[in-house]
Order: structure tokens, then sequence, then C-alpha cells
């Protein structure tokens, strides 16, 4: 049964009544306020979402929803379906570009990001008169789709249209015999499939009674001169490398698209076997559903029911889903970077990520020769390792979160002489940093976006790896909270002149709550990828990335142990959770075995580890140099128990 599941709507315990405890200053970079709207989307703003790229410069790259690849100009939009390629280096994108929607008039001037959910971003277009174009962009939708508001349509390719053929519906589709249903053909979405020079297929899906022409290279609505006005839903899918097969799921599928995302996490117990795991629900509302859009594309005529929405999973997902939840038959020839994609129906995913158990202390118990080598290096490591006079963020963190471990280890031994020396170290440390804040490159609160960021990094995008643009916040800021976790367990007096502070560090890279005024929800972690993305306020034509599987694990083994200190359990449980699933992505897409690296790559391109994870990409290789050591020892440290 279910254990334990955090209201993410509600003020988290983290936060307290202090405020913000660092001073308050504007960045230097400074949010484009033209790419979105500002009574939508306010301070504390995202900053590391798979969907960035939309607010950042001028907004021109692209955003990557699988399996396509999207850019959002200021008149159009264009949909792209990639191919991978591979040599001994890198599997990378070659960011196709396929088609281009846009207003044939060009009455299409503005667009703007106007809303966000847990798992996607909704983009709208405006202009002239009362002309306007949106689309909500989601990951594993087979349709990419876009809502027309008084437009005159034209999908321009850059290649040639062999074939437009119009389709005839089958009356009764094979998930209806399920659903036991039935369509009313007139409201039927309109489906035309459409041959490209390329190889290519695509289905155009719109709404009823809608027929396509192929004019001057470009699709336009048939029986018009390309400028008549048109309301309604454009769908565009890639009909994969099996075309004659998956066109008859899609068909069946057309016209159903999502509108709003949410994410459930619940910790639950199986009662025949005592072994935990956590059920992840990625849910999805959709335009059919009651509350969506008011003109219904489907109506049916024996019950009252919604139509199912078609999506894709990642490898990870198929991994710890029930495979009856599956569609058979499926779709084939869509991938990822993350590998192929599997199709499913239904507005939720749900699978059960299994709980590894882990805590302060290591997981083996030690022999007695064992203890005796670890204390000997202790007293070495005591009297020679506790330099922690970095002057930036990152590598005090590290060096404040070595003492920390070897405070643990003192404390495991029982070596109450060691314990003291590296309390007082953590202690004095700490304050420096959190509060009193007198180091050479203090910490303080931007107020431009929304998160805690270094006096030389809110200035300058070079300085501290890029930390004034929030770029690997949660490697830094978790080695913070691991040495504030580890201080806490052992001794909450010394600990509470800094709780304030701590805590702020811990919400700014993962604040549990939507209701947190200061911090953004859960900075860097992207539920559908099952990980965290780093790559901050800089924009990447290949999308977001990540380099150190290691360093994210443990920002949230330090979140996890923290709250645990701190007596905080439904916290403690939530962030137990996001571990776990960083962990299983870690190990899926940077340490993935050999027969799962020929699933997800091709050949030249299969290594043992991945050096750096993109939205588009992957890299053997790290951005400090090639060195094989250093791409298998980013993604090795810090050694801890998780």
């Amino acid at each position: 049964g279910v254990i334990s599941a955090l209201d993410t709507t509600k003020q988290s315990p983290l936060e307290s009544s202090a405020g913000v405890v660092f001073k308050s200053r504007a960045n230097s970079y400074l949010p484009n306020t033209q790419l979105f709207d500002t009574t939508a989307l306010k301070v504390p703003l995202q900053t590391n979402r798979w969907w960035q790229n939309l607010i950042l410069e001028q907004g021109v790259d692209p955003i990557h929803p699988y399996p396509y690849v999207v850019k959002c100009n200021k008149t159009s939009a264009t949909v792209g379906f990639p191919k991978f390629l591979y040599n001994k280096a890198n599997m990378v994108s070659d960011q196709a570009v396929d088609w281009e929607i846009a207003d044939s008039t060009g009455a299409l001037t503005k667009r703007q990001v106007t809303a966000i959910d847990a798992l996607g971003v909704e983009v709208t277009w405006s202009g002239q008169k009362s002309s306007g174009m949106r689309s909500r962009f989601y990951k594993g939708m087979p349709f990419q789709t876009f809502e027309l508001t008084s437009m005159a349509p034209v999908l321009k390719t850059n290649h040639a249209i062999l074939k437009v053929e119009p389709l005839a519906h089958s009356v009764l589709s094979a998930h209806e015999h399920i659903l036991q249903v039935t369509r009313d053909v007139a409201n039927m979405p309109s489906l035309t499939k459409v041959t490209l020079n390329n190889g290519a297929q695509w289905l155009v899906a719109t709404k009823p009674g809608i027929k396509w022409k192929a004019a001057n290279g470009a699709l336009v609505p048939d029986g018009s001169s390309g400028t008549q006005s048109y309301s309604g839903f454009v769908q565009l899918a890639h009909m994969g490398d099996n075309p004659d097969s998956n066109l008859s799921v899609l068909q069946q599928y057309a016209g159903t698209y999502a509108i709003e995302g949410s994410v459930t996490y619940a910790q639950v117990t199986n009662n025949s076997t005592g072994g935990r795991s956590s059920n992840i629900v990625l849910f999805y509302k959709t335009n059919t559903d009651a509350g969506g859009d008011t003109s219904k594309v489907y109506n049916s005529t024996s019950v009252s029911t919604t139509m199912q929405l078609l999506s894709f999973v990642l490898p990870h997902h198929v991994d710890h889903m029930e495979k009856t939840s599956l569609l058979s038959p499926g779709l084939s020839g869509y991938r990822s970077a993350k590998g192929p994609l599997t199709a499913v129906a239904g507005n939720m995913i749900s699978y059960n990520q299994p709980l590894e158990p882990v805590s302060f202390e290591g997981r083996n118990k030690l022999s007695d020769s064992d203890r005796d080598r670890i204390q000997r290096q202790l007293s070495i490591d005591v009297a020679t390792s506790l330099d922690t006079s970095a002057g930036d963020p990152y590598f005090f963190g590290k060096s404040v979160a070595r003492v920390a471990r070897l405070y643990q280890i003192a404390s495991e031994l029982g070596d109450s002489s060691s314990m003291g020396k590296l309390r007082d170290k953590l202690v004095s440390s700490l304050t420096l940093w959190l509060k009193d804040q007198s180091n050479s490159d203090p910490l303080v609160y931007d107020s431009s976006w929304g998160g805690i960021v270094s006096s030389k990094g809110i200035v300058d995008p070079g300085s501290d790896f890029g930390q004034g643009r929030y770029n690997d916040h949660h490697f830094h800021y978790g080695y913070f909270v691991y040495a504030g976790a580890i201080l806490a367990q052992h001794d909450i007096n010394s600990f509470a002149p800094l709780r304030d502070a701590m805590n702020q560090l811990l919400r700014d890279y993962a604040s549990p709550s939507y209701a947190d005024a200061y911090y953004p929800y859960m900075r860097h972690f992207d539920p559908y990828d099952g990980h965290s993305w780093a790559a901050g306020l800089f924009s990447f034509a290949d999308g977001r990335n990540q380099e150190s599987s290691g360093e994210a694990v443990n920002a949230y083994y330090a979140a996890y142990l923290y709250a645990k200190a701190l007596g905080f359990s439904q916290v403690a449980d939530f962030y137990e959770t996001i571990l776990n699933m960083e962990a299983t992505s870690g190990r899926r897409y940077w340490h993935p075995l050999r027969s799962q690296a020929q699933e997800l790559y091709g050949e030249p391109f299969i290594h043992n580890v991945i050096g750096i994870n993109w939205a588009s990409k992957a890299d053997y290789v790290t951005f400090f140099g090639t060195n094989t050591e250093y791409i298998y020892g980013i993604q090795m440290l810090p050694f801890t128990p998780a």
C-alpha cells in the first residue's frame, strides 16, 4: 500500500520565516521578457528545463520533444524528424528541419512561452488582427500539434512533395473495441498522407472536413487560394520506418493531444515481499477530456468516454513498467538520444521505481582488519587533508564534503577524538560561507531569476563554472548539503546556526514545493527522462546536457540525508525517490551494460560509459578533456554509500 506521498503544492518544512538570508542582487544576465508572458512566468523562474532554449538569448535554438526537433521562431515553427549519426567520439543528431508551419499572409509576428507545467511548455504565436497559433510541447508525443485561430496555414518543406493522399477512416478502431465505443464518422479528424522525396512519409491530421494540396512546394488547404482563414488543430506525425503498419496505429489516435502534464510520486510497499518502491505517474490531460477544448474532436455514440492519448516511453520506463502497458501492435522506427521509443496508449504513464536501501553508513560490515586499516588512514587524513580554503563554490563544496565524509567515517569507527576535530573544522568552514559570508566569493540571492549564486558568477558568466547562470548548482550545492546533513545528524546544536542558510541552498537546486516563493520547484530534475539537466542559462543547439551522473546522484543523496537528519520524513521519502530515479537513469544512460549500449547506440559508438549526455547527442568526452580516466572518473565521484 501507499506509505508516503508528498503534497508538492504546499510549502515544505524546509521553508522558514527568515526569508532570504543572503544579500540580494540583480543578475547581469536578465530574463528576456519578450520571450515569455510575465503574468504567467514569474520569479522564481525555471533555469534548467528541457525547453529552456525557448527563453534564452533570442529563443531561436531548438528544443527536443522526442522524437522530434522543434524551433519556435517569431513567425513560424519548424518540426524535424532527426536521424542519429555515430562515430567513435559521439552520437549526434542531424537536427533535421522537415516542415515549417506558418501563416501564408505573414500574420504571425510574435511568439512567447505562455505556460509551463511539470512535463512541458506552452508556446503561443500572435500578430495581426485575431490570428494566432498555440502548441503544447511534451516529450514522447508521436504527433506534434498546433492549434490555429483565424490563420491561413501553410506547411512549407525543404523537400519535394511527391504525393498527397487523403485517407479514409475505418469506423471502428482497435482501441475502440477495447473501450466499447464507436465514433461519429462526421467528427473524425481529416487525415492526409504526404510522401517526400527524402523517402519519409508523414501523416497530417486536422479537424474534420479539411483537405490538403501541394502548391508551390508547400501544403495548403485544398479549395483555397492559400489565404482562407482556418481555426482548428494541425497535427504532424512522421510515419517511422514501417509506415504501413505505423499508419494503422497512428490514425486510431489522431486528434487527441496533451494540453497539461503533471507528475505524482508515491512510495509503496509490496505486501507479499515487504520490498519498497515508488509509483511514478506521468499524467496528461487531453483536449478530449472534460474541461478540455470546447470543440470536441470525437463524439461517442454509445458511452461517454474520452479518446486515448498515444505517447512514447523511454527504455528506463519500459524496464519498470508492466509489459501489458505497452501498445501491441506498437510503432516502430522512433528513437531519441536515449535509444528506442516504445508506444503506449492512455492518459498516464505509470511505473514502479525500485528503492535501494541507502543511509549515512555503508551497507557492508567491516572486518577487524579493514577497520584497523581505515583507522590508520583516517588519522593521516585528519592530520593532512582538511584544507577548505578553495575560493569558489564547487571546490569549496568538494573540500567541505570531504571533511564531512571523514567525520562520518570517524563516527562509524567510534573515533571520538577525530570526530571532535572534524566537527570543529566543518562548523568553522561552513560558518565562513553561510553565516559570516566573509569568504572571498560570497553567495548572494539573485533577484532576477530566483536562486543563490556566487558574487563572481552573477557578473561574469565564465566564473565558477557558469555558477551565476545556474550551471551545475546541484553538483556544487549537493556537496554543501551533504556536509550539512552529516553535521546535523551528529551534532544538531552545532548545526543550528547554519540551518536557515543550508535550507536555502537545498531549496535552490531541489525545492520540493511549487509554493516556494524564492526558488523554483526541482530546478534541475526532469521527471520524464528520470534525471537532471545542468547547463543553466546557456543556450545550446544540442539542447540541455549533464556530465557527471555521480555528482547528480550525490545531490539527491545529500538532500535525502539532510531531510532525514532534520526529521522531515515525507520530504526525505520524496528525495529518496528522486535519488533512485537519478541513479537508475545514470546506470541506464551513462553507465549502460554492453547489451544496453547496443540497444541505445549504433557502431562504432558503443562505450562502457558516456561522458556527457545531451538532449540530442551523447559524447565520449568531458568538458575538461578527452582522457579515458577523465571520462570514467567524472562518472564515479564522489565515493559515498550512495
